[in-house]
């Protein structure tokens, strides 16, 4: 039984393509593909010193309910006004109830 109040962030899913605009231009055009409610974990600093990682391997996971969308490693999550680029993708369990996406912070 999982507990639907885990769920309690929202978060948007894109995916992202390259089209010409109508000057010849090439930018980048995101679509949504999906916005679901997910369960948010951060990567303590705490853990990363422990584990003696790099701070540029801090990850972000979302677990969401098992979309019926298809969600792939080329596609970005927006939450809180940051952006973050799809790392890993686990069904957990292979239960195709609950999708585990790790995601790395994009920074400019």
């Amino acid at each position: 039984m999982i507990n639907a109040g885990k769920y309690n962030r929202k978060i948007k899913i894109y995916q992202t393509e390259v089209v010409t605009d109508e000057q010849g231009f090439q930018t980048k055009q995101k679509t949504l593909v999906l916005s679901p409610y997910a369960n948010v974990k951060t990567t303590k600093g705490f853990t990363l010193i422990k584990n003696n990682s790099d701070f540029e391997k801090a990850l972000t996971n979302f677990t969401i309910r098992y979309p019926h969308t298809e969600i792939n490693r080329d596609m970005i999550i927006e939450f809180r006004e940051k952006t973050y680029t799809i790392v890993y993708l686990n069904n957990v369990d292979e239960a195709n109830v609950e999708l585990e996406i790790q995601a790395k912070e994009v920074t400019h």
